[in-house]
């Protein structure tokens, strides 16, 4: 039997949260930061405000298998500042339900995440939730602070969001800091509202032979599910429903589910990683090469590690409740109920019985252990090389119809390696892989690698990259294992492959960037029209070729983002053929103080059929029966960056005026929300 969790809510430790921030603001500026040797090279900074801060605020992300950390950008950025704060900016061509905090799916396949997640629950919030593979951690010689609030919509339909980092050093070792995010949507549909709050702590020692970085952190969404609309008709043909009006407001049209269907998910966190580096102190005569490959300005004397000895801890536990409890039309939409064990209220023991309030849990503990030689601790030393070993333990809770049968525990031992270079001149790449040698897993298999370079083309440097990855994984349980009150399966799935090719050629003075990826998919997963998944076992080729431009004559701006897609199979993997972005805009300085952005953008993507959100399952269900697309999603906006403050206002889907009807399909029986304008501003308090 599972019961419902009582969940602590995370409100009290959100008063810390504003203490370390009130804090960060009041507090003395700290020293300098640590050398970018000890790091690694920057990377991806394309900011001009970002490269002028140098040493005075840096970001680390670690890397998700070895925790080694390497530095990344932050991003203060003013241009596009808005359309980083929408669902749609989140990748060129976007699906959801309509909230902020809701379930999204990327249409364009390699902007999806390459592996299914252990908790498949969480799937559906790529990019939302908080987890230490995609939260930076800081060092800055003053307290950094960064606060955003942004709403859309009239008050009684409002989506709001709140969100802060704060980051302080003690000295120049030590940084702490907090992470936190609070969004509420009423929603612009019936029975569509949302809410959600993430709260992260971290901290980060940086001394010349020992690193740590630790991160701790919840999230907890809550999501009221409405099913979609009852009948398209109501956005394809809106005349047909309001007495020749064609202007029916969102909040007007009927759903699936009006009320009593909702879905809450409990995802948390925690992460130590921390390595001990060996090696010396050595002298440096000004002029020389130091080992991360730039010139040393002065005499000095440095600490170079030659190897590193690692370890990473992680804690990574998942909780997610399907409440259905006063909705009667789910028995005849799903038409099957699943009896399982459950203690009624009063009694004191399980009986067989049907109750629609699904519980599911997962709890995993994972140990990483790394030795690794580090590259450049001597001229001819090109590269570094990490081995390491890992040991997985997990443990799932589902509820059953036979005793003594909820929970399932598994074990899993992977060891791999790595070989990488990151401060050559000419050439350099990262290539690694593991497999599982013992328990669940044995057999899976990652290979992965990138490698690049540049040359000059008629006297303009362009890069050039190519990677490639291989991975033979096992199913995770719970993508082979579901047990509702509406749906259940339990599956014995095939190992899947996955082969991925492809290259990119970049000329950042043209502001251009092509790419070409190629796919092989084999025992892939997806979902059909019974909500269950399923298993394809044929092989599936997936093609995609991308072009980026982007450039400024004068005030005069432009950005453009063409994705060809081309799918083998579009009832198991369905796909856009063509999906694109433009936006064109003025650039200029108000004043000569503010910069200011004004313009017009587009989404476009061609009809196909799109997948719709399934909330029993909180996984996207393949049909074959609507098409969306072919819908212009056009935005109006000013966007706006005074010193260390950046504010937009964006009148949201202003298509609408001009077409109709709408189609504003973002997935199967889910459209995006109709016109409303949106505001935002952020505060960035670093001195």
């Amino acid at each position: 039997m599972i019961r419902p969790y009582r969940v602590h809510r995370p409100f009290p430790r959100i008063k810390l949260l504003f203490a370390l921030i009130f804090l960060s603001i009041f507090s003395s500026k700290s020293l300098s930061a640590q050398s970018d040797y000890k790091i690694g090279v920057a990377k991806d900074f394309g900011d001009t405000e970002l490269i002028n801060r140098g040493e005075t605020l840096r970001g680390f992300r670690l890397h998700p298998y070895t925790g080694a950390p390497y530095q990344s950008n932050i991003d203060t950025m003013a241009l596009d500042y808005y359309r980083r704060k929408m669902v749609e900016g989140k990748g060129l061509a976007m699906g959801y339900t309509a909230n902020l905090i809701s379930p999204r799916h990327f249409k364009t396949f390699f902007d999806r995440e390459a592996d299914y997640p252990t908790f498949s629950f969480a799937s559906a919030y790529q990019g939302i939730l908080y987890h230490p593979d995609n939260l930076l951690f800081y060092n800055t010689k003053s307290p950094y602070t960064n606060l955003l609030y942004q709403r859309n919509g009239a008050a009684e339909q409002r989506e709001e969001e709140l969100d802060m980092t704060m980051a302080v050093n003690l000295g120049k070792a030590i940084n702490f800091g907090g992470d936190f995010n609070y969004s509420y949507s009423r929603g612009q549909y019936i029975a569509n509202h949302s809410s959600g709050v993430s709260y992260r702590l971290f901290t980060s020692v940086l001394l010349p032979r020992y690193e740590l970085f630790a991160s701790a952190g919840n999230n907890y969404i809550k999501q009221n599910e409405n099913g979609g609309l009852a009948k398209d008709s109501y956005i394809d043909s809106p005349q047909e429903h309001g007495s020749g009006r064609t202007n029916i407001s969102s909040i007007e049209m009927p759903v699936k589910y009006s009320s009593g269907v909702g879905n809450a998910m409990w995802v948390g966190h925690i992460m130590l990683a921390h390595r001990y580096n060996l090696g010396s102190l050595r002298d440096f005569r000004r002029g020389s090469t130091l080992p991360n490959g730039t010139i040393s300005e002065r005499d000095t004397v440095m600490f170079v590690p030659v190897g590193s000895i690692g370890h990473r801890f992680s804690y990574d536990r998942g909780v997610r409740l399907f409440i259905a409890q006063r909705a009667g039309s789910l028995p005849s939409v799903y038409g099957n109920k699943y009896s399982h064990l459950w203690r009624k209220p009063g009694e004191d023991r399980d009986t067989l019985s049907f109750y629609p309030l699904d519980s599911t849990r997962m709890v995993q503990f994972s140990n990483t252990f790394s030795l690794s030689l580090r590259e450049g601790f001597r001229p001819w030393v090109k590269m570094g090389i990490t081995g390491y070993a890992r040991l997985e333990n997990r443990a799932f809770y589902v509820q059953d119809s036979i005793a003594g049968r909820q929970d399932t525990k598994e074990f899993a031992t992977y060891i791999g390696g790595r070989v990488e270079r990151h401060n050559g001149t000419g050439l350099n790449f990262d290539a690694g892989g593991e497999i599982a040698v013992l328990g669940a897993d044995i057999g899976s298999m990652r290979l992965s690698g990138n490698v690049s370079s540049r040359f000059s083309l008629w006297g303009v440097p362009v890069g050039i990259e190519a990677d490639a990855r291989f991975h033979f994984l096992r199913v995770p349980y719970l993508w082979s294992h579901h047990h509702g009150s509406y749906v259940w399966w339990d599956t014995k799935f095939g190992f899947t492959k996955q082969f991925v090719v492809g290259g990119t050629l970049s000329a950042p003075q043209w502001g251009t960037e092509f790419s070409l990826h190629s796919a092989t998919l084999a025992n892939t997963l997806y979902f059909d029209s019974t909500r269950t998944a399923q298993q394809h076992a044929t092989p599936i080729e997936i093609l995609e070729g991308r072009l980026k431009h982007q450039y400024h004559w004068g005030i005069l701006g432009w950005q453009a983002e063409v994705a060809y897609q081309l799918s083998s199979n579009q009832t198991v993997v369905p796909l856009p053929t063509l999906s694109a972005y433009g936006s064109l805009y003025l650039d200029f300085y108000t004043a000569r103080v503010m910069r200011t952005q004004l313009g017009i953008d587009c989404h476009y993507h061609t009809e196909y059929y799109a997948p719709y959100y399934e909330p029993a399952v909180q996984q996207f269900v393949n049909q074959q029966e609507v098409k969306i697309g072919n819908f212009p999603m056009i935005n109006l906006f000013a966007n706006f960056k005074l010193r260390r403050v950046r504010f937009f206002v964006m009148l949201y889907n202003a298509g609408e005026m001009l077409i109709q009807p709408s189609r504003r399909w973002s997935l199967a029986h889910y459209p995006i929300n109709p016109m409303t304008l949106r505001l935002g501003i952020n505060f960035d308090f670093n001195n």
